[in-house]
């Protein structure tokens, strides 16, 4: 009798997360298909490498790019030359947080991630990058810092899923260079992007990661400057991109509300109060999360 077989191939050590797993199963015919499962909320890319392929060829190439979504998701196919032979087959495998492929969905203004009514200046933050062989290095946008007297509220800038928390950090980081030891809030978003609030106030997380936060939701506490007593947040947006050399993790600029203006995070501005326009919050909402709003 025929029959499917299951083969379970845990991504350990070289994926470097246990949350996803990727199963084989194989039909009567001797065809394996490669499927995901992943305990994550948010999506993953997975780049696998196929090493060695016996009596099995994949018609999408030895090196395929896939997106493993939240459960189960299938990923290739491979499919086997001579039906009467064993199969047999070796791969490399690189996870990726979030789902690499572009994003039809227009990205709308993001809100100012600090509580309404708050008087507060932004300025963008770069970082030193080489450009040539002689060390010469240029300005790298690295996100949009926002500056203000006192403690505040830091709040969601869009809707999307709480990714990743780090609140035990005591100190604030004096670069951007540093931003990876402060304490932080991450949220993917529907379109591929994520959105990271940092250098928040220790344990002030007041959201849950797999958490779905809707635009102007509280989601931690500000934090004083190094050695200053005025306080800050730094909004950082990045996403995968697709290059020559593979995948590229890349920090981009967004447009935010001023005011009743809408501007890019990549000037000096001073001296504006923070406004959560209620048509921008409304924006990505569904019906239920919109009825709820609207009843307020």
């Amino acid at each position: 009798m025929r029959f499917l077989a299951t083969f379970i191939l845990f991504l350990i050590g070289n994926l470097g997360f246990t949350q996803v797993q990727i199963v084989a199963e194989q039909d009567p015919d001797r065809n394996l298909t490669l499927i995901a499962f992943n305990k994550n909320p948010i999506p993953f890319t997975i780049r696998i490498e196929f090493l060695k392929l016996a009596n099995l060829e994949s018609w999408e190439g030895d090196i395929v790019f896939k997106v493993a979504k939240p459960g189960k998701s299938e990923l290739v196919k491979l499919r086997s030359v001579y039906v009467n032979e064993n199969t047999s087959f070796n791969y490399n495998t690189k996870l990726y947080k979030g789902n690499y492929q572009p994003s039809e969905l227009d990205r709308p203004a993001y809100l100012i991630p600090v509580e309404e009514g708050t008087i507060l200046s932004m300025r963008p933050l770069t970082a030193q990058m080489p450009v040539d062989t002689n060390n010469t290095e240029s300005q790298s946008f690295v996100g949009v810092g926002f500056f203000f007297e006192k403690s505040a509220i830091i709040c969601a800038p869009r809707k999307g899923i709480v990714s990743e928390i780090k609140m035990d950090g005591e100190n604030a980081a004096t670069g951007p260079s540093d931003f990876d030891l402060e304490n932080f809030v991450e949220i993917y978003h529907q379109d591929g992007t994520f959105s990271r609030l940092t250098g928040l106030k220790a344990n002030s997380a007041k959201v849950a990661v797999g958490e779905t936060v809707l635009p102007g939701q509280a989601i931690g506490e500000s934090s004083a400057q190094p050695n200053q007593t005025n306080h800050h947040v730094k909004m950082i947006q990045s996403r995968w991109e697709m290059g020559e050399m593979g995948m590229i993790w890349v920090n981009f600029p967004v447009n935010i509300f001023v005011g009743q203006l809408e501007v890019q995070t990549v000037g000096v501005i001073t001296d504006f109060t923070s406004i959560h326009p209620a048509k921008l919050i409304s924006k990505e909402m569904d019906k239920k999360e919109l009825r709820k709003f609207m009843g307020k």
